[in-house]
């Protein structure tokens, strides 16, 4: 995997993050979960950007993620937090989402051959992002 694979990899699921995020902010009424949920989506809308800027740099549009896939997460994410509007569930569903995004990450890491710093250190970051938001949603379950 070269440096534009990766960053299409960091857009799309810093882009997933971001659905994720958005689709259960609605229901989170607990005032620290709420807090927390919007510091992750900026932390992935700054993420989404780096990537888009870097790709820009090598002349490539950024591929955002398929249609379908967010429109699924967002209505699983109704379902769901229509049938239990927790914070417990909602910090569940958050950690599924991340250990499914650090999942995939792992996977595009095993066989990225960086040649930029920069992607190698965003690649890292979102990695680092994802174990943070996992242990930060921990506190809520």
């Amino acid at each position: 995997m070269q440096d534009i694979e990766m960053l299409h990899h960091i857009h799309k699921s810093t882009e997933m993050g971001r659905e994720g995020i958005l689709s259960v902010l609605g229901s989170a009424k607990d005032a620290a979960l709420r807090t927390a949920l919007e510091q992750q989506l900026t932390e992935y809308e700054q993420m989404m950007g780096s990537s888009a800027r870097l790709l820009e740099e090598r002349g490539k549009t950024p591929k955002g993620a398929p249609a379908a896939a967010k429109l699924s997460a967002r209505m699983t994410s109704a379902v769901k937090t229509w049938m239990d509007p927790s914070p417990s569930k909602i910090a569940e569903m958050m950690v599924q989402g991340n250990t499914m995004g650090m999942t995939k990450s792992l996977r595009q890491m095993r066989t990225y051959a960086s040649e930029d710093g920069r992607v190698k250190d965003l690649a890292d970051k979102l990695l680092q992002t994802e174990e943070a938001n996992i242990q930060q949603m921990k506190g809520f379950l």
